[in-house]
């Protein structure tokens, strides 16, 4: 099962063509404009008018012109193969939907990427991490893009070792820079790579799952390692969420994501988003490892052991400080909200 239909776990809203009285469908993300050697996966949505909507469960894919986009995997995965204008079809058993595809522009070359499981160790000084900046994930309308983008051209001016977690189910990576130190296949950003750093900073998404399971896993192997002291820095807006987290009614996927900067906006003050933003995240980081349940193999102890004397600090720049939880002071987990 995919990570994007594992972690939707609420009511789905789509919309499509067809009979009223049949499940209409919908294509995300809504992306038709490829350059040769893009890759894309294509999720498919469907609803009743007396159902929830739900993502589809027996569909079929079918390509006009092979040699303008052929599909490589069955569950949705194109390769832009030339230029031209050919057309989609994606069936289910009761509707049917067609969109047009073009492709056009200079070949995007793929980013050469490792399995996360070949990694034994990173070393770096100043370390960032950007992780599901994919389109056909569940940011499809990039709203994280912009200010990655800007955190990756600063970190790499400033000399930053920078790590991509790349998706083979989802390949379509959104940067406009595809050049990292590292490129690393992770479908839920889980690892058990030995990280060496002085400070890492967090970008991508999602905030409250897959962004938080990375955190868990790098902390775990900092700790078992030896570390007294990590510093993690989260840029809020080159962060994106689900729009769950309130207030006011959730909007899941396919709504677009949102930064987290807006969830700490929609507070009305500091101390209301570390209680309903911050203390959440860690909560879950320290008392739910591995988040959701995955891996299903996480390394050992659990989390809360490794930092049961440990303090932890939170920061909203220079402004706002809580501690979190107060233990050995020669000990202690900064966690440094920036943008917010």
């Amino acid at each position: 099962m995919s990570y994007l239909r594992h972690f939707v776990t609420m009511g789905l809203l789509a919309a499509g063509c067809g009979p009223p009285d049949t499940p209409e469908l919908e294509i995300f993300p809504k992306h038709f404009l490829l350059r040769p050697g893009e890759l894309i996966h294509y999720t498919v949505l469907e609803r009743s008018e007396d159902s929830q909507p739900r993502f589809a469960d027996s569909y079929e894919f079918d390509i006009e012109d092979p040699e303008i986009v052929r599909l490589i995997e069955p569950t949705g995965v194109f390769e832009a193969v030339g230029p031209g204008r050919t057309e989609l079809v994606v069936r289910t058993p009761t509707s049917e939907r067609r969109v047009s595809v073009e492709v056009a522009g200079h070949a995007q070359l793929p980013m050469k990427a490792v399995h996360h499981s070949t990694l034994r160790e990173i070393v770096a000084k100043e370390l960032l991490f950007v992780g599901h900046a994919n389109l056909d994930g569940f940011d499809h309308t990039a709203v994280a893009k912009p200010g990655i983008d800007r955190l990756v051209q600063e970190v790499k001016k400033n000399g930053w070792t920078v790590v991509y977690w790349v998706s083979s189910e989802y390949p379509h990576w959104y940067t406009a820079d595809r050049h990292p130190d590292y490129a690393i296949i992770s479908e839920g950003q889980e690892h058990e790579i030995r990280v060496d750093a002085q400070r890492v900073v967090f970008a991508g998404g999602g905030f409250m799952f897959c962004l938080l399971r990375n955190t868990q896993m790098t902390i775990h192997g900092m700790v078992k390692h030896g570390a007294r002291r990590v510093d993690f820095v989260f840029p809020a807006q080159a962060i994106w969420e689900t729009d769950v987290w309130g207030p006011g009614d959730a909007r899941p996927y396919p709504a677009p994501m949102v930064l987290l900067s807006t969830l700490f906006a929609r507070r009305t003050d500091d101390a209301r988003a570390y209680d309903e933003v911050v203390v959440p995240f860690l909560d879950r980081m320290i008392m739910e490892f591995p988040v959701a349940g995955y891996p299903p193999d996480p390394p050992v102890p659990l989390l809360s052991d490794l930092l049961k004397d440990w303090s932890v600090v939170v920061r909203f720049g220079d402004r706002f400080e809580r501690v979190y939880q107060r233990g050995d002071s020669n000990k202690t987990l900064l966690v440094e909200f920036q943008g917010v």
